[in-house]
């Protein structure tokens, strides 16, 4: 707008200069021609005429002095405008390159939920499809009791089958697994890179962008705050007939450099920051927080399970915070409490399907396992069969091997072979320790055995 009206005013500025100068000169010429005699009044008037021709001159200079900054205002601009527009485009490839980055995390983010769906509908189908493979064995055996010659066969159909099965939907739980942790990761990595271009456009390059906007705008305003004060000092040196008007002397009105003075880029700026403060809203410049899945109980139970067979004693103590194995000491409570008027305990195996559930629940979470339900306490030799199966499956054994051998060599296998029952077993192990140790040195001899081993074993 000032460039326009700098050149419009320029040639408004020409054509009066042209104008004037015109009729300057033609009433010179016209003075001339007529040959008017040199009164004072004719000098007077003469005077009167050059000066306005002179004046002509003057606004002329100011014509030329108006174009010449309104050409290089219109310069000035354009190279101003070039900045902004750079400006304006980085922020803008900032801003889509966020945009991409945040589609691709939402993408990532809804790839990752759906593959945990599929996994938690197959970890709960797998739950499922175990308890129901139990109780189909049970089934097959008392039919299979029944017909011999049939039984073969229906057994190698069931039992082809349930693996089948079951090894399927293990191996797509453990294919969707696989496919949820990559999903996962991919969904960490993506969020990662987000932040952090996140974290680099809000915290370092938009404070620069806004910085060299300011420095633009301060330097802009500056400079048209220079050209309109040079404009005015010009106009004013100009015209200077017209100074009264266009700077009263008389205190009360301001002129136009005072006018110009009076511009305050500073407050003009913030006031229109405020502005666009108040209509745009704020920005959200907090980092995107990492939403995890949440799966069910069940869920998360299969999908962290806290195995206890085949693990090494001290590891799975270590693990559960525990002196002594869940398994054990539910097991001996649940024996002492409902087995102890039970005949063969320790002894008779328990039903195969009853002892596996037993087995694969306290694999599971030893925690969650009550022995207390009807089911248990209808056999307690359930309990007593998948007690002797978690400490044959021990690693190494209750005893270690080293205080093992030092146990037995208070027992020469010749005393144990020898016995033909229990009771000359004992008789005859009783006469032996009488001959050889003697019974107290070997008692020592056990218990300091027992002493020796580590806390884990000393313990259960």
């Amino acid at each position: 707008e000032t460039v326009v009206f700098l050149k419009n005013r320029a040639k408004v500025e020409e054509e009066y200069s042209r104008s004037l100068q015109k009729v300057a000169q033609t009433t010179l010429k016209s003075m001339d021609r007529a040959g008017a005699s040199q009164s004072t009044q004719q000098t007077a008037w003469q005077r009167l005429v050059e000066v306005h021709e002179t004046l002509a001159s003057n606004r002329m200079k100011f014509s030329i002095t108006l174009s010449e900054m309104s050409d290089y205002l219109s310069n000035y601009v354009k190279a101003k405008e070039n900045v902004r527009r750079r400006l304006k485009e980085t922020e803008q490839r900032y801003q889509k390159a966020i945009e991409d980055s945040e589609a691709s995390l939402e993408k990532a983010r809804v790839k990752y939920e759906l593959q945990s769906i599929e996994w938690e509908k197959l970890l709960v189908k797998t739950s499922k499809s175990d308890g129901n493979n139990q109780a189909n064995n049970s089934g097959a055996q008392g039919a299979l009791s029944k017909t011999k010659n049939v039984s073969n066969a229906v057994s190698g159909i069931f039992s082809k089958h349930k693996g089948t099965t079951q090894e399927t939907l293990e191996r797509m739980g453990q294919e969707a697994g696989v496919k949820t942790k990559m999903a996962n990761e991919s969904y960490k990595r993506i969020l990662q890179q987000t932040n952090t271009m996140r974290r680099d456009f809000y915290d370092v390059q938009l404070p620069k962008i806004l910085a060299s906007v300011m420095g633009l705008v301060e330097e802009v305003d500056q400079f048209l705050k220079f050209s309109l004060g040079k404009y005015a000092y010009t106009y004013e040196s100009a015209v200077l007939a017209d100074a009264i008007t266009l700077k009263p002397i008389d205190g009360v009105c301001a002129g136009m450099v005072e006018m110009v003075g009076d511009i305050d880029s500073k407050a003009d700026l913030d006031t229109y920051l405020q502005t666009a403060a108040r209509t745009g809203g704020r920005v959200n410049r907090a980092s995107i927080p990492y939403r995890e899945y949440e799966m069910t109980a069940v869920a998360r139970l299969y999908a962290n399970p806290k195995h206890i067979f085949g693990v090494p004693l001290d590891s799975q103590l270590e693990r559960d915070h525990q002196k002594v194995p869940l398994i054990l000491v539910k097991c001996a409570e649940a024996v002492e409490t409902y087995g102890l008027q039970n005949e063969g305990i320790y002894r008779q195996s328990g039903q195969s399907s009853q002892v596996t559930k037993l087995r694969n629940e306290f694999d599971l979470d030893a925690e969650q396992v009550d022995l207390c339900t009807s089911s248990c306490v209808s056999d307690i030799n359930n309990v007593a069969s998948v007690l002797k199966m978690y400490l044959r499956e021990l690693p190494g054994g209750l005893v270690p091997p080293a205080q093992r051998s030092t146990m037995l060599g208070y027992f020469p296998a010749d005393e144990v072979d020898s016995a033909g029952d229990a009771e000359a077993y004992s008789t005859h192990a009783q006469y032996n320790r009488d001959q050889d140790l003697g019974l107290a040195q070997k008692i020592s001899g056990l218990a300091s055995a027992i002493r020796g081993l580590d806390e884990p074993h000393r313990n259960t």
